[in-house]
């Protein structure tokens, strides 16, 4: 690796040499041999290096063998020059800051201040042969924290926490005279000139700018006060900004007001409501301002919890998932939950909002599809008609009318297809909306202006437009077929003979719908129907759109009756939607934990950090160094320190920036989200510790965490010994969620005399899991000594754990190389070797985290505990914990499915309804068991999209699109977030996606990844059952599927029709010859000579099916090694739709798929 590393050092190198430090940079490695990009997020210049780079690389290549660094691999690089002031060298309302040094943004702000005060030294400190302004420089750099040198965006924040009262904001001539950073509030303004690297001080913005007057508000100039109706209120009385005349108190709320008029406001009452002054007051001890109803709840120190909305202390606070509480409209004296000199009112009323419905229709002459046709339908069915080229325009302008406002719109596939044109309008207009997505794809898209909303049908309903009418019951609808590559700009007025089949595409079609197709082609053809393009479009468009609002409008009404929840109001997906109704309806009061993101105790990942930072300065320095680990943490006075020498005296203290303030790191207002202190607090605590230490005679050694990643990035030795350091990191919950286990067990198997080939599935796995599984209450006990047997606890362990060498069905999951596994060597998993595993026991033990459960009975299986490094045990447990929703949406389902055709007497039927009582404890209603498809498939919905999700990352990507250069840059320079991607659209927007730093990501109130984890490790263990018993009989095996061979006499696995048994795929029939190359990639052949082929990757229609079929599979298993088959066969996908995200267009285009 260490020719690599010089290799990319010289690239880096030549990349950034024109760079700044503070320049944001990012990289992007592309090849053909990948299946995506390997990218780093935005980074400051100094800290990209060849090792972070090429640990991303690494991935890549542990996944992917045949990747080598060849002419393919191309690097792409995003530089964002970031603001930077260094040595400058007219208006008149600029003052030139003429120094020799760099410290031209300190002067600036010295003088703008100064100006601003009127400072009677003024002329002193403006002139540039004296020295008070070097002077005064010199110490705003010292009371800031801020190096000597030039400064960027990071440094001017620094400063401004240094600046109480003032709000410092930067004006940009690189970026067209735009704000690139503006402070918080406050009654006095400065304004720095950032140009040709170097500060300046702007004396008067109207005058800077050409006008009459200026808002420091919203940053605008303006003429005349009707050209700028600014609607900021005042803060403190909640009407119009006053201006500070002089500050007078208020001895009954203990406020602060800006004038007699603003004093005597805040006392007004608000018609019906209370006054302000009878409404908030403010704590004298902790300055907060609270509610008066709330007053007596009130306890300084407290914060109030986002989920639980109570003040808690959040050093131990523990949160729930809360039951969702009726709606409520709140006065004003009820809805102002205030932290600061501040007024929020929050309305609880839900937002109902009209519905539209839509669908384009496009050209794609040149492979890039351009709407040519839109058609809109509103609930009653009153409809928009869209046509030609102008076609998304026109749709546009429309929509932006007054009476389209507060309405929210639907299409099929939105996220992948319409989406993408509602985009490319938005950006070519300058219209900045806000999105929330998932990878690519569109979840959600508002214009705030209008409050317009789009959203997609497909996240509730996830089946084919054309599935939607028998769906839902809807039999005199059906989707018909239309020539979309018939749609070209040639065509458009054309009248005559139906157009030939290819243009309808039917071999990408399934092989029946083929067959159908046909069939109605040449029925049409034989009836000579003539065919009117503009006619036949419109008519397409309108059936899909009219489709599209019938069966959505039943989903919601059937939705709002069963659950009283209206989806597209409140939720984005079906899985959100679930959640939502169990939260309503079902939820008791704390039962589900709230996990923390950064778990129970986040100061012990640092600890972590110090031991091995501690071990590692022992050995270099070879020296003896007490710790936590050897003879324990030395007490000195009140502190305890994290290392000391008795025979040197010497203390050292490793200081978690997030932890202890980093100035580097962390601006001084920013608040450590775990114990709520500002950085500034940190530091001065931290501070007062060395210096007591330092009095005490002490040789005090401070090594920041930021220094040692610094470190560990440059010194390959260190690294090593860091990596190979023997100590448990503290068990992180989502590393013991698995997904469901497949794999094939036998490659290619014949049927002998007296044998059959089965497959049979579970009915509803994880429905079962949630109404049968055991589930735990409340949060957990963390245990990291003197351990119990496994037995003794519930919930998590992590652990290291020994294989058995012979087990063919093998327990514990693992995840190594991208894959998840379920190996009897970690090694071999590691290294995916194919070869007789010879591995010692060491080797062979497994590391990693999993459910109590699955733990149990991979040790009655042969698996042996080698040693126990944390436990999470959840005192209270039960298996009812979902079991009310599942039962109420089972017994919906199973009414609308009617009754089963055998039960055509009444005794039959009632025999039927005592039957499922005894054995799913629903009692189901004579009355109600009547047919109805759309009833069953919404309750089929809700119990299968419930589980995931519990599942769902804390900390999703999200995407911001930004007009104003100084939000980006703030972005960029955040010591909260990180910017992975930029995609700059047109010289006014940007759009970036950002995640949270892992320490600034915030509990969700939805979620529980622990409930996850138990819910597929309740599959995992019903599947096991099954594979455990029929052991080396399996063929093949998914997450609620096995195909095994069946013999007389030997043990059979018992089917039946309820939740969690077995069913039979093939209704009595069976396979005679089964073959697969893998997990997710087999064919069979029944006893009826039909074959059945899965690939996943590859949809397997009409044309694809020609080349990946039964027979090929068996070939290429079985006789590769005789026949003329090259190692992969490649399969054409002529009519391949591709999602441009960068240009948010949407194209075909031929793809070459290898199998």
């Amino acid at each position: 690796m260490s020719t690599l590393n010089r290799a990319f050092q010289h690239l880096f190198d030549r990349l950034t040499s024109d760079m700044a430090p503070h320049d944001q940079v990012r990289l992007i490695l592309n090849s053909n041999q990948l299946d995506k990009s390997i990218s780093l997020p935005f980074l400051q210049r100094d800290r990209l290096t060849p090792e972070r780079f090429l640990a991303a690389v690494e991935r890549v290549v542990q996944s992917n063998d045949q990747f080598t660094l060849d002419d393919s691999v191309s690097v792409n690089v995003v530089h964002v020059e970031m603001p930077n002031g260094g040595t400058g060298q007219k208006k008149d309302c600029i003052v030139q800051i003429k120094n020799k040094d760099d410290l031209c943004c300190a002067r600036a702000i010295v003088v703008a201040k100064a100006k601003l005060d009127k400072d009677p030294q003024y002329k002193s400190i403006v002139s540039r042969t004296g020295t008070l302004q070097t002077h005064l420089a010199h110490q705003l750099h010292g009371s800031a924290g801020v190096p000597h040198g030039s400064c960027g965006i990071p440094e001017v924040k620094k400063f401004q926490t240094a600046l109480s009262g003032y709000q410092l904001n930067v004006v940009s001539k690189e970026h067209l005279n735009a704000m690139i950073y503006s402070g918080p509030e406050a009654d006095k303004h400065l304004y720095l000139y950032h140009h040709d690297n170097h500060y300046d001080v702007i004396t008067s913005m109207p005058a800077f700018l050409a006008r009459k007057k200026y808002c420091h508000k919203c940053k605008k100039g303006y003429d005349k006060i009707t050209d700028h109706p600014c609607g900021d209120l005042c803060k403190l009385c909640n009407t119009q900004n006053w201006p500070i005349v002089e500050w007078k108190f208020c001895k009954d709320c203990n406020r602060f007001f800006k004038s007699d008029e603003c004093f005597n406001r805040h006392k007004d009452d608000a018609g019906p409501a209370k006054s302000l002054c009878c409404a908030l007051i403010k704590c004298k001890k902790c300055k907060r301002v609270v509610t008066r109803a709330s007053l007596r709840d009130h306890h300084c120190g407290k914060v109030r919890c986002s989920t639980c909305q109570k003040y808690v202390k959040p050093e131990n606070h523990q949160c729930y998932l809360q039951p969702v509480k009726a709606k409520k409209t709140r006065t004003a004296e009820e809805g102002n939950d205030l932290l600061d000199d501040d007024v929020a009112v929050e309305n609880d009323v839900e937002d109902t909002k009209n519905l539209m419905f839509f669908d384009f229709e496009c050209t794609q002459d040149d492979g890039k599809h351009v709407p040519n046709l839109c058609v809109v339908q509103n609930e009653s069915g009153d409809e928009k008609v869209f046509t030609g080229p102008n076609t998304k325009d026109e749709f546009w302008e429309w929509m932006f009318q007054q009476e389209n406002a507060n309405t929210t719109f639907v299409a099929h596939n939105f996220q992948a297809y319409d989406g993408y044109f509602i985009l490319q309008y938005l950006y070519k207009n300058g219209i900045t909306p806000e999105i929330i997505t998932r990878g690519a794809k569109i979840l959600s898209l508002t214009v705030p202006e209008m409050n317009i909303k789009f959203i997609d049908s497909l996240c509730f309903i996830p089946i084919k437009l054309a599935a939607f009418p028998k769906t839902f019951g809807l039999t005199e609808l059906q989707k018909g077929y239309f020539p979309h590559f018939f749609n070209r700009a040639e065509n458009q007025d054309y009248v005559g003979p139906l157009p030939d089949s290819k243009f309808y595409d039917p071999d990408g079609m399934s092989s029946d719908d083929r067959e159908k197709f046909y069939s109605w082609y040449n029925e049409q053809v034989r009836r000579q129907y003539e065919f009117d393009f503009q006619a036949e479009i419109l008519r397409y468009c309108q059936s899909d759109v009219d489709i599209l609002r019938r069966c959505c409008l039943e989903f919601r009404e059937l939705f709002s009756q069963i659950a009283d929840v209206d989806p597209f109001a409140s939720c984005l997906t079906i899985a959100s939607a679930c959640n939502l109704v169990f939260r309503k309806r079902f939820l008791q009061e704390n039962t589900i934990a709230v996990i923390p993101p950064c778990g129970y105790k986040p100061e012990n990942k640092q600890s972590f950090i110090a031991l091995k930072m501690l071990a590692w300065v022992a050995q270099r320095d070879n020296t003896v160094i007490r710790h936590a680990r050897n003879h324990g943490e030395q007490r000195i006075g009140k502190y305890l320190v994290d290392g000391f020498n008795v025979e040197t005296n010497t203390v050292w203290e490793i200081q978690g920036c997030l932890w202890h303030g980093c100035e580097r790191c962390y601006a001084r207002d920013t608040v450590n989200p775990i114990n709520h202190m500002t950085m500034q607090d940190l530091k001065q605590r931290t501070l007062e510790k060395i210096q007591f230490l330092k009095d005490n005679g002490h040789n005090v050694v401070e090594i920041w965490t930021c220094d040692i990643e610094r470190q560990l990035a440059t010194e390959p030795e260190m690294k090593d010994f860091f990596d190979n350091f023997e100590i448990s990191e503290p068990l992180e919950p989502r590393h013991a969620f698995f997904g469901g286990r497949t794999n094939a067990t036998r490659l290619y198997y014949d049927v002998q005399p007296e044998e059959k080939i089965r497959y049979v599935d579970f009915c509803s796995l994880y429905p079962w899991c949630n109404k049968y599984g055991e589930y735990p209450i409340g949060h957990p006990k963390i245990i990291t000594e003197n351990f119990q047997p496994i037995s003794d606890y519930f919930g998590l362990v992590k652990c290291s754990v020994l294989p058995p060498r012979a087990l063919y069905h093998p327990v514990l999951p693992y995840r190594t190389q991208g894959k998840l596994m379920f190996p009897l060597c970690r090694t071999c998993a590691d290294n995916l070797q194919q070869e007789p595993c010879h591995h010692s026991d060491a080797e062979r033990t497994l590391h990693g985290t999993w459910v109590t459960l699955e733990l149990e009975k991979a040790l009655g299986k042969g698996y042996k505990l080698m040693r126990v490094d944390e436990v999470w045990h959840f005192p209270e447990h039960t298996d009812g914990l979902f079991k009310d929703y599942i039962d109420t949406f089972l017994k919906i389902k199973q009414e609308a499915s009617g009754f089963p055709p055998e039960c055509d007497t009444d005794e039959k039927k009632g025999q039927y309804i005592a039957d499922y009582a005894a054995k799913e404890g629903i009692q189901l209603d004579p009355r109600q068991i009547v047919k109805n498809p759309g009833l069953r498939a919404l309750a089929k919905l809700m119990l299968n999209s419930f589980w995931g999700k519990f599942a769902q990352r804390p900390n999703m990507t999200k995407v911001k699109i930004i007009s104003d250069p100084a939000e980006y840059f703030d972005l960029l320079s955040s010591d909260q977030i990180n910017v992975t991607d930029a995609n700059f659209i047109n010289d006014e927007l940007i759009e970036v996606h950002f995640e949270n730093v892992d320490e600034f990501v915030e509990a969700d109130g939805k979620t529980n990844v622990v409930i996850a984890a138990f819910t597929t490790a309740h599959a995992r263990l019903k599947l096991y059952g099954v594979l455990d018993l029929l052991n080396r009989r399996v063929l093949y095996f998914d997450t609620d599927s096995v195909i095994y061979v069946s013999k007389e006499d030997e043990w059979e696995p018992p089917t039946g029709s309820y939740l969690g048994q077995l069913t039979d795929e093939l209704d009595g029939g069976y396979i005679t010859t089964f073959v697969s190359g893998g997990p997710k990639n087999y064919a069979y052949e029944t006893s009826t000579d039909k074959t059945v082929c899965k690939v996943r990757g590859i949809t397997l229609n009409y044309r694809t099916a020609q080349k990946v079929n039964f027979n090929l599979m068996c070939d290429m298993v079985c006789l590769e090694a005789l026949s003329d088959l090259t190692d992969s066969i490649t399969v054409n996908i002529p009519y391949k739709i591709n999602r441009d995200t960068k240009e948010k267009s949407v194209k075909t285009r031929s793809e070459n798929k290898d199998y």
